[in-house]
């Protein structure tokens, strides 16, 4: 009897060893033999599921992408403090880590790649609607163009956060990661 793949499964799990991999070894460090050795498979088998290295790095972005989205999402549903729930996207163990280190190699690779500047522009106005949300369930402000500003304010703000602890983890650790947004916060929202 032929053996049963379940073929989404391998396709994320193949997604996954190349996001972690280009959180390691950067994008020109990941290599299409190395994500398949390491899924225990060949390189034709990962072709079979990618048609091209191109379309396999851009599964691993989406892939890290999604995972905070629904962080973010799932804090924000249950209620959280809004400090709480941006800060979800911060980084502050080695899996949000991870996620931002492939998050700032794509944004090299965006400003050469029209594909991925497409992509990239997608994944940030995303986020400010991530954001937006976030902003809105909490009651402290009513929705409108001033909401989407401090929206774009926060994930701005979120982003220079988490770019300097990616740079620098030891002057930049999870508590002063969040300290910094709660300023930022504080300085765009009225207090609850």
């Amino acid at each position: 009897m032929p053996k049963i793949v379940d073929h989404e499964a391998r396709r994320r799990q193949v997604a996954e060893i190349a996001a972690t991999l280009i959180a390691r070894c950067g994008l020109e460090g990941t290599k299409v033999r190395d994500i398949a050795a390491l899924a225990g498979c060949s390189t034709s088998i990962v072709s079979h599921y990618f048609h091209s290295k191109h379309e396999l790095l851009l599964s691993a972005y989406r892939l890290c992408m999604e995972r905070t989205s629904s962080r973010v999402d799932a804090a924000t549903g249950a209620g959280r403090p809004l400090a709480e729930i941006l800060s979800g996207v911060l980084p502050l163990d080695e899996e949000r880590m991870d996620s931002w280190r492939i998050w700032l190699a794509f944004w090299g690779l965006a400003t050469t790649d029209e594909a991925f500047l497409i992509e990239q522009r997608q994944r940030s106005r995303e986020a400010v609607d991530l954001f937006h949300r976030a902003i809105i369930s909490t009651g402290r402000i009513v929705e409108g163009e001033g909401s989407f500003l401090i929206a774009q304010a926060l994930l701005s703000a979120a982003a220079g956060i988490a770019t300097q602890a990616v740079y620098d983890p030891e002057r930049w650790p999870a508590d002063r990661q969040r300290e910094i947004l709660a300023l930022h916060i504080a300085g765009h929202l009225p207090q609850p």
